[in-house]
């Protein structure tokens, strides 16, 4: 698979003449820089979405990850040892999705945090900031910014300043501000005298999912708003003849989407080479069109399943850029082995996080069935109401299967079955809500569920109320509220406190805004609580041994 810029010459010249065409070929060449004449070799490798898959072992029995960064490791060594030194990048969400990650976000704080280690290790030159990231708090993602050695990319994270200038946050951050961005916006890497330029983004659309209490003193500016601007700028003053884009948003389509921007962006911006692109784990190594003929789009997935590739080849003739060609590809992690370097480089950290995640927190005495909660009424999902029902004290709760398929065993359960029963940092959060808003919120959710569209885990019931959903009914008509679970009448003019999501109470799934018509600037919150993954933890803890008992109060009818 190839890209040459002479294709666009080619073009302009059968449209336009040689003259015309050839003029504007070195202007694109030339306004990338000067090298020595010569041929030069360079390439990309990245990871997206490794979601905490630092280590092959899940810490129990002889189970492993099928791919992990041990993996990564081992690939990358073999690419060196043949005389490549790529340029390394990650395009974000490191910090969640493994107990590794949560063990040295919030548990061993007062030790080196583990993954800017492995990214020392791992020889990475650039990392960008994922949602998820930001979904770990102030606490982490600054003191992640403190300890990695090599630049965190944001460019799109503004600094939300008030009228002094100041950036407005509860507390000082401990990285350096750069310009308007709360984390660094690009940096230049030089391989064999070629200058590279990464620019780094991250997803839009942070403030739908996440309280501001996550990212408060920053803006999310839509990435293709301003990347164009601080590409020119970037080209105009550092003159790379290669410019890498490495944003943490998903694919999408080639219209503009603030969740999903990449093909868009890949498709309509000019002096860029590449674009890597994550969020959507979705892997994907393609050449896009766009006004300057074609730029390669690399997406690896998650937890460390491929790594994206790029290997460019420049040819300088009198001091001009007269060809740039890439090949791409994604490379397979299974195809590699475990590093045992690495491994036991890390082996202590491993051990740590094994501890933590083993240790028994309570039992359970029958099996909990995950995917149980995609047809209804199921003792997974009444174990998520019954807990925030009894720590937040309110009227009603909502909640979504955030994983589907796997079973917490009957026995003991470790603090590492938590991540299955819950498997992201969400907060619980207690809000106002109408009757009349909360029989929207659920027709919007019975919506999909009925449909079986959308994603599960915005496949929200509800408890504190009795109610019925038809299959067969209109949309929007299809739930019928009884009454309160205590008998008492459900009044649709009637305020009621429902505890749900940080990621519901900011948005997240359109349920609240497009659903209860609600917007979450003037959603009435009457309290912020700690997360729900840790709340579920205390709960057994208390029970000391849980039932699991099925939801018995709705139920789908014809």
């Amino acid at each position: 698979m190839k890209k040459n810029i002479l294709n666009i010459a080619a073009i302009l010249i059968a449209l336009f003449g040689i003259g015309f065409g050839i003029g504007c070929l070195i202007s694109l060449i030339s306004s990338k820089g000067t090298l020595a004449d010569g041929e030069y070799q360079v390439t990309v490798c990245a990871t997206t979405d490794v979601h905490g898959a630092y280590f092959d072992s899940l810490y129990v029995d002889n189970m492993a990850n099928s791919t992990s960064l041990a993996n990564v490791s081992s690939y990358l060594k073999g690419l060196r040892a043949s005389g490549v030194q790529p340029i390394l990048i990650d395009v974000g969400d490191n910090l969640q999705g493994d107990n590794a990650a949560y063990y040295f976000n919030y548990v061993a704080t007062d030790v080196p945090h583990l993954m800017p280690r492995l990214m020392e290790y791992l020889g990475y030159d650039a990392v960008i900031v994922g949602n998820h990231d930001i979904e770990t708090g102030h606490s982490v993602y600054d003191r992640i910014t403190s300890e990695l050695r090599v630049p965190y990319l944001a460019a799109n994270a503004a600094c939300d300043r008030d009228e002094n200038g100041v950036a407005d946050m509860d507390e000082d951050p401990k990285n350096k501000l750069v310009s308007d961005s709360y984390f660094l916006p690009y940096c230049i890497i030089d391989r064999g005298g070629v200058k590279v330029a990464v620019v780094g983004m991250t997803n839009a659309n942070i403030k739908s999912w996440l309280s501001d209490s996550y990212w408060n003193g920053m803006d999310f500016q839509m990435i293709h708003d301003i990347a164009q601007g601080l590409i020119d700028k970037i080209v105009a003053k550092e003159r790379p003849p290669l410019v890498v884009l490495a944003v943490h948003s998903g694919t999408g389509t080639d219209l503009p989407d603030r969740e999903n921007e990449a093909l868009y962006l890949a498709s309509t911006l000019e002096h860029v080479d590449l674009v890597l692109n994550g969020h959507d784990h979705r892997p994907l190594a393609k050449e896009v069109e766009n006004p300057a003929g074609s730029v390669v789009l690399l997406n690896e997935g998650m937890k460390a399943k491929y790594v994206g590739q790029a290997d460019f080849t420049l040819r300088v003739k009198n001091g001009k850029l007269i060809e740039r060609n890439v090949d791409y590809k994604l490379v397979p992690m299974d195809q590699y082995p475990v590093d045992s370097a690495y491994a036991a480089t890390f082996r202590d950290d491993f051990l740590a996080v094994k501890d933590f995640a083993t240790r028994p927190i309570g039992r359970v005495s029958d099996n909990i069935f995950l995917a149980d909660a995609l047809d209804g009424p199921s003792s997974y999902i009444n174990l998520l109401h019954t807990v925030q029902l009894g720590a937040s004290g309110a009227d009603i709760s909502f909640a979504a299967p955030l994983s589907n398929s796997g079973v917490v065993p009957k026995g003991v359960i470790e603090f590492q079955d938590l991540t299955s029963i819950y498997r992201f940092e969400n907060t619980l959060y207690v809000v106002g809500m109408t009757g009349r808003q909360i029989k929207d919120y659920l027709e919007y959710s019975y919506d999909s569920w009925v449909s079986r569209t959308g994603a599960t885990y915005n496949w929200d019931s509800a408890d504190g109320i009795i109610y019925e959903v038809s299959r067969s009914a209109p949309k929007g008509e299809r739930v019928n509220i009884i009454s309160m679970s205590d008998g008492t009448p459900f009044e649709l003019d009637k305020t009621y406190k429902v505890a749900m999501t940080s990621y519901r109470a900011s948005g997240g799934g359109d349920l609240l805004t497009l659903g209860a018509g609600i917007d979450p600037d003037s959603l009435v919150v009457y309290d912020k609580m700690k997360d729900i993954r840790s709340l579920v933890g205390d709960y057994i803890s208390e029970q000391g041994e849980i039932e699991p008992k099925v939801s018995t109060n709705w139920k789908f009818v014809k």
